[in-house]
């Protein structure tokens, strides 16, 4: 059974204690992204799958705990819901792709369902919140056809198999963000006469609250034990509260062996009788007075609806979700597309395996199958094979490794091909050995060609200086600019100083609209040409549209008082989604 988190909650990256698996471990041909949820025996992680030519989608991937991955029941239970579920193909239950084994960590690969477990959806607001009534039977409806399908289960044989799920709850109860409801974990089903039939001593399965009187009492329970259950969840979800309680688990069972709890309408004022009657129902302590199948009840919460006022859909469903989780289902969402854009294990070195131990650093390739790890139709001996998408330089091969020797005629190919190279190798360095001793040895010529002038050598005296302008020109100031030169201003447009006398300097002041001013001191050496760049001013802090009048700010009133009297505010409601209204 595997209990999603709450919805402030999320698990981060698994470390050590738990598997050892981290975001990028690559289990098959899944790759871990996030771990989701925990419960008390899996894990449960949003995982990318791997195929051919670049495909890949989100699944969810479910590992047993370390601490029971070594008890042989636990081990039986996981692989009888790998065996069961995967047999169920229904809208509303959660699919199972496979199941998988590598090294000691064995998993399932699962059907990733964008939504919500039940439980978190009714806890959103941290603590329960009721649903509306005709909204709650619209998702129980559709749980128990999914359900059904489950109990109606038949071998390759067409034989019953007698499945039944035994933890029935809000949290194996998941509802997407576009209304689907999906029934999961299948963790402590069983095929009665099917699969194994031994506990461990001591072990209560499934959760206390939910269970059936005949499922406390250890006496005979078939499907009906699941019908108890989504009573309860029924119960829960429309009140707010769980129909048994009690200060411990003992008072629980003791409660739900009497059959002790408050009629829904006991506790919400108008509750339609219509929906106490299925829910008085599902709960009889007697499983002779119960729905005797998933599908009965479904259809009485169908009957119920087309009664009640007009039809409630899926989108009605997931306009709820978005609603009360939204933002929970957001953040998830960028969690995994950012776990999912960092660098895979195999293009960095050190990158986690599995069991936790990181690998050896790979050989530097741009794209492609590893030889250790080889895609379906990779070639014997590792080749690397380039992706269709990928052209040029870029592309790196391997040699095919245990390819067949070169036949003799090859053999006498490449001797005759390194001797005619070696031949003109030391042909041409004897050439250039020759050319190289008869230069060395020729006369050196003295004329001089009569076109090419000669060139003068001038070095000046210490005493000599560059000939300077009497004035300085200051280049690079906008147009706008003015000059002041010791404190008197320039005309307009006038770039050029007069040059200080030996022995004095001159101050100059640049300034222009917009731009900070910048001073210069200035003596007769300075060049005649100079490069001035004014600094623009910081703009202002804050961004006003000048050209734009700004509206003023709405006056928020204070927590708990209105503006204009004082009187305590109404708070608006949350989680308000547009429904038919509701006659009763």
């Amino acid at each position: 059974m595997v209990d999603q988190l709450a919805p402030d909650d999320l698990l981060e990256d698994a470390g050590p204690s738990t598997e050892q698996l981290v975001p990028g471990t690559r289990l098959g041909r899944y790759e871990l992204l996030l771990a989701i949820a925990k419960g008390g025996m899996a894990r449960v992680w949003a995982a990318r799958q791997h195929g051919q030519r670049g495909f890949s989608k989100t699944v969810a991937i479910k590992t047993i705990l370390p601490h029971l991955a070594e008890e042989p029941e636990f081990e039986r239970m996981f692989l009888d819901e790998a065996r069961i579920a995967a047999l169920i193909h229904h809208p509303n239950v959660c699919e199972i792709y496979e199941l998988g084994e590598e090294g000691k960590v064995l998993y399932l690969a699962m059907e990733w369902v964008n939504g919500e477990s039940l439980v978190h959806i009714l806890r959103s607001s941290g603590k329960m919140a009721p649903m509306e009534p005709r909204l709650c039977a619209r998702i129980i409806a559709d749980a128990c056809a999914g359900l059904h399908a489950a109990h109606q289960l038949q071998d390759d044989m067409g034989r019953p198999m007698n499945v039944v799920h035994r933890d029935v709850s809000p949290h194996n109860i998941l509802v997407g963000a576009d209304g689907n409801v999906k029934v999961a974990d299948f963790g402590v089903a069983k095929a009665l006469g099917q699969m194994h039939s031994a506990t461990i001593a001591g072990q209560v399965k499934g959760k206390i609250a939910y269970m059936a009187p005949e499922q406390i009492a250890g006496t005979s329970a078939d499907r009906r034990i699941d019908i108890f259950a989504m009573g309860v969840v029924l119960y829960e979800a429309t009140t707010g509260r769980r129909p048994f309680v009690g200060d411990g688990d003992p008072q629980v069972m003791h409660a739900i062996l009497s059959g002790q709890f408050t009629p829904p309408s006991r506790i919400i004022r108008g509750y339609p009788p219509d929906l106490e009657q299925i829910v008085l129902t599902a709960m009889a302590q007697d499983p002779a007075r119960r729905f005797p199948t998933a599908e009965r009840m479904r259809m009485a919460l169908e009957e119920y609806l087309a009664r009640s006022g007009p039809i409630i859909t899926q989108s009605h469903v997931g306009t709820f979700v978005q609603q009360r989780v939204g933002g929970v289902l957001d953040r998830r969402r960028d969690r995994i597309r950012a776990a999912a854009n960092a660098p895979a294990p195999d293009d960095i070195s050190g990158g986690a395996a599995v069991g936790g131990t990181p690998s050896a650093p790979q050989p530097a390739v741009t794209s492609g199958v590893h030889a250790r790890n080889p895609a379906p139709g990779t070639p014997p001996g590792g080749a690397f094979i380039p992706r269709a998408d990928q052209t040029g330089p870029s592309m790196v091969s391997r040699p095919l490794v245990g390819a067949p020797p070169p036949s003799n005629a090859a053999k006498y190919v490449l001797a005759a091909a390194i001797g005619v190279t070696v031949v003109a190798g030391l042909g041409a360095a004897f050439i250039v050995v020759a050319r190289n001793r008869a230069m060395r040895d020729a006369p050196v010529a003295t004329a001089t060609a009569t076109h090419v002038a000669p060139v003068a050598s001038f070095t000046p005296s210490a005493s000599a200086k560059p000939a300077l302008s009497p004035t300085i020109e200051l280049r690079g100031l906008p147009k706008e600019a003015v000059l002041e030169v010791d404190g008197k201003p320039l005309a307009a447009g006038v770039r050029a100083v007069p040059r200080p006398a030996s022995g004095a300097k001159t101050t100059v002041v640049a300034s222009a609209p917009g731009f900070a001013s910048q001073t210069l001191t200035l003596d007769e050496s300075a060049p005649s040409s100079l490069e001035v760049a004014l600094t623009i001013e910081s703009p202002p802090t804050h961004n006003v549209d000048l050209d734009t009048p700004q509206a003023p700010a709405p006056q928020t009133p204070q927590t708990g008082t209105t503006a204009s009297t004082g009187q305590s505010a109404v708070p608006a409601p949350t989680h308000k989604v547009a429904l038919p209204a509701n006659p009763y």
